[in-house]
């Protein structure tokens, strides 16, 4: 009897751990698939174009390269608490319409392309005026008026970080007639 019943004891362990050893191999295979579709999606936000707002997690960028790449002439894509990453691209004459931002400052950086930057105290006093290239950086302090005009004849690549963020998060705007009417509308 005692006999017997180890036997049937040792049955059950065996199907048992047959069964753990199948639970574990499967996991190992959803664990590197996982793994797999995480390397995808840094490829594809690291390489490609960037097509959803990845704020509030940590993420590493090549900024200069999909700067570049952006064909959207807005698109926010990482909205925190406090800062947002935003790229742009300009077409030949499209500009960043005249703004003021009274409760954040804001940060350009230029990657591609020749702009005009206008910045003053007053909408009908814009006493800074800057010409800039590739590779300068754009300081707005808050209460400035400022307005960015691409001058070149080529698109304008650039990424803005506003601190606050400006945008509602996830915005795309593709042309700058959608962010106008997008600001109208808004």
């Amino acid at each position: 009897m005692i006999l017997k019943n180890c036997i049937k004891k040792g049955k059950v362990i065996i199907v048992f751990s047959i069964f753990i050893i199948c639970l574990i191999s499967c996991g190992e295979n959803v664990i590197e698939e996982k793994t797999e579709e995480i390397q995808e999606v840094e490829e594809i936000q690291g390489v490609q174009k960037i097509k959803n707002d990845m704020g509030k997690q940590p993420w590493v960028v090549n900024i200069e390269e999909t700067t570049i790449i952006n064909d959207n002439y807005r698109i926010a894509t990482w909205t925190g608490e406090y800062l947002q990453l935003v790229y742009m691209s300009l077409e030949p004459g499209d500009n960043i319409d005249l703004e003021l931002h009274n409760d954040h400052d804001q940060f350009i950086r230029i990657e591609k392309g020749k702009a005009r930057i206008l910045m003053g105290k007053t909408k009908d006093n814009l006493s800074f005026d800057k010409e800039v290239s590739d590779d300068w950086a754009i300081l707005i302090p808050a209460g400035y008026w400022h307005e960015v005009r691409n001058i070149g004849n080529s698109e304008l690549k650039l990424y803005t970080i506003y601190g606050p963020p400006e945008h509602p998060k996830g915005t795309i705007n593709k042309t700058y007639s959608d962010a106008e009417e997008h600001h109208h509308n808004h």
